[in-house]
């Protein structure tokens, strides 16, 4: 049995358990919270040497970091496959994992950090502000990428991990009020709530949001 380790709204983590819910991959989540420290313990740290979530155990093969750990999916359990076959297409999925995880994360960070870590009456307003406008920027971007495609998925016609790696990212955005809006993303809202519906969407969504 796979043992996925990974801590509540963590998009990073999120990414991978919704891989490993759309390949129907039987696994044990193990919840860890970063208020407790559990991502900082000697035996966290010795399966995570930068105390950072997702980590995967799957018998003797220990793994960490994302991106990696879903190429080891991939590999391992090809089937149903999110990535396409033809090399073209593979390489524009992973140009969508690169979006979300390096440009999109670069320009929201700075929101979370004064949303989620910083108390009211010290957050800065104007690194605030300028966060959302970059991150919202983002979000556009992705609209006219996904409106030039013309396909119901991230990368067109067919569900990829482009979707599984976007949803967390834009979830996450929303709960810092940078929502998606119909009359700005329509084809982002239209995408969405397909990610909604599907079964892995309920059961991998984060505890600690309910």
């Amino acid at each position: 049995m796979i043992r996925f380790y990974y801590a509540s709204g963590s998009p990073f983590s999120w990414r991978v358990q919704l891989a490993l819910e759309e390949k129907g991959i039987p696994y044990e989540a193990v919840l860890l919270r970063f208020d407790r420290g559990e991502l900082k313990t000697p035996e966290y740290l010795a399966r995570s040497p930068h105390g950072k979530v997702p980590a995967l155990d799957d018998g003797a093969v220990s793994l960490y970091e994302s991106a990696a750990i879903l190429e080891y999916l991939e590999e391992k359990f090809p089937k149903p496959p999110l990535l396409p076959a033809e090399p073209a297409a593979r390489a524009l999925v992973r140009i969508e994992e690169l979006e979300a995880t390096d440009y999109f994360i670069g320009q929201f960070r700075p929101v979370a950090r004064e949303l989620f870590f910083t108390p009211a009456e010290r957050r800065d307003a104007a690194a605030l502000a300028a966060g959302q406008a970059a991150t919202y920027a983002e979000l556009d971007r992705l609209e006219a990428r996904v409106a030039a495609r013309g396909g119901p998925w991230i990368a067109g016609d067919g569900f990829t991990r482009a979707d599984t790696t976007w949803l967390p990212f834009v979830e996450i955005a929303g709960r810092a009020k940078i929502d998606l809006d119909a009359a700005r993303t329509p084809r982002l809202v239209a995408w969405r709530e397909r990610m909604r519906a599907r079964p892995g969407y309920a059961r991998s969504y984060p505890p600690l949001w309910k």
